[in-house]
C-alpha cells in the first residue's frame, strides 16, 4: 500500500481510545494513509516523582512495548502501515505537535466525558486540539459506530468559509462513496436572510451534485441556549442516520452563531455521532468554488 498522507490517532488504550482508532481504519484504507499512534505519557508529579530513574525508564519501555504490540497487530489485521510514538509532557501539546511534524492531514481523537468533571477535561483537551490543530480533527464519543461513513450532515450557513467546508464533506463523501445531507440552521426570523440561506442551499446541492456526490437538502428551526441548539443537531442527524456531521472551528456567521463558540463545544460534547471539524484556511481562495 502506497502512502502519500498520514492521520495520528492519540492512544491511552482506554476504550474510548481504541474505538477511535477503530474508526480510523476505514479512513486510513481508502485515503492510503499510515497511520501514527501516540501515547503521552503525562508526568504527574504526585505519582512521577515516587518513581526512581530506573523505575521511570522500565515504565517508559513497558509502554513502548504494549503500543508496537498495538500497532503490529493493527498493521497485520488490517493491512495499513502503522508508525507508534510514545512521548512525555502535556497531551494537547504533544497532539499538536507530532501533528505538525508529520504535516498530518487528519486527528482521530476517542473521547469519554462520562461526568462533569471528567467531561470539563477531556472536553477542554479535546477543544483545544480542535480549535489549534492545522488539520481536520474527527472527534468520536458513542460506542457504537457503523464500518464506515454513508450518510455525511453538512450545516450551513452565508459566509465564504462555507465554501471550505462544503470542499472538505464533498473530498469525505468521495472517499467513502457517501451522500450529503445539507442542511440551514434557521435562527432568525428575518425573511430576506431566510431566502439567501435558501438560495445558497440550492446552489450548495447543485455545486455537489456537479462533483458527483449524492445531496440532499433540509432546514430545522433552532432556538434556546448552546445545548439545546447542539442537541437539535443531534437528533436531527439521528433521524437521518447521519455518520459524520461536519463543522467549522471558528465563527461562520454572526446569523448562525451555532458553530463558532460555545455550540461547537457543546456538539463535540455531546454527540455520539463523530464531528469533523474543519479549521478554515486564512489564504483559501474561496473565490476559486464556484456554487
Amino acid at each position: 500500500m502506497n502512502t502519500t498522507s498520514s492521520i495520528l490517532v492519540p492512544v491511552d488504550f482506554s476504550e474510548q481510545s481504541i474505538i477511535g482508532l477503530e474508526q480510523s481504519y476505514n479512513l486510513a484504507k481508502f485515503s492510503k494513509s499510515m497511520l501514527i499512534l501516540l501515547h503521552v505519557i503525562k508526568m504527574n508529579k504526585t505519582i512521577w516523582d515516587f518513581l526512581g530513574n530506573k523505575e521511570q525508564i522500565s515504565f517508559r519501555k513497558k509502554i513502548c512495548a504494549k503500543l508496537s504490540d498495538l500497532g503490529k497487530q493493527v498493521s497485520k489485521s488490517q493491512d495499513i502501515p502503522v508508525k507508534h510514538l510514545v512521548k512525555m509532557g502535556k497531551l494537547v501539546d504533544n497532539i499538536l505537535q507530532v501533528s505538525a511534524k508529520y504535516n498530518t492531514d487528519y486527528i482521530v481523537m476517542g473521547t469519554t466525558p462520562s461526568d462533569n468533571i471528567t467531561k470539563k477535561i477531556i472536553g477542554y483537551n479535546a477543544l483545544r486540539v480542535v480549535k489549534e490543530s492545522k488539520c481536520p480533527v474527527i472527534t468520536i464519543k458513542g460506542k457504537h459506530h457503523k464500518n464506515g461513513c454513508e450518510n455525511i450532515i453538512l450545516p450551513l450557513d452565508l459566509t465564504r468559509e462555507t465554501r471550505q467546508k462544503v470542499t472538505n464533506a464533498i473530498d469525505f463523501a468521495k472517499l467513502f462513496h457517501a451522500k450529503i445531507q445539507a442542511i440551514s440552521m434557521i435562527s432568525t426570523s428575518d425573511t430576506r436572510q431566510v431566502q439567501k440561506l435558501g438560495l445558497l442551499m440550492q446552489q450548495v446541492c447543485r455545486y455537489i451534485a456537479r462533483n458527483g456526490v449524492d445531496c440532499h437538502t433540509d432546514e430545522i428551526k433552532v432556538s434556546g441556549n448552546d445545548e439545546k441548539i447542539a442537541k437539535k443537531l443531534i437528533e436531527y442527524s439521528h433521524q437521518k442516520d447521519g455518520d459524520l456531521i461536519v463543522v467549522m472551528t471558528q465563527q461562520e456567521t454572526e446569523i448562525t452563531d451555532f458553530f463558532l463558540g460555545s455550540p461547537a463545544q457543546e456538539l463535540i460534547y455531546h454527540s455520539d455521532i463523530p464531528v469533523l471539524s474543519i479549521v478554515p484556511r486564512l489564504k483559501y481562495n474561496y473565490d476559486s468554488v464556484v456554487f
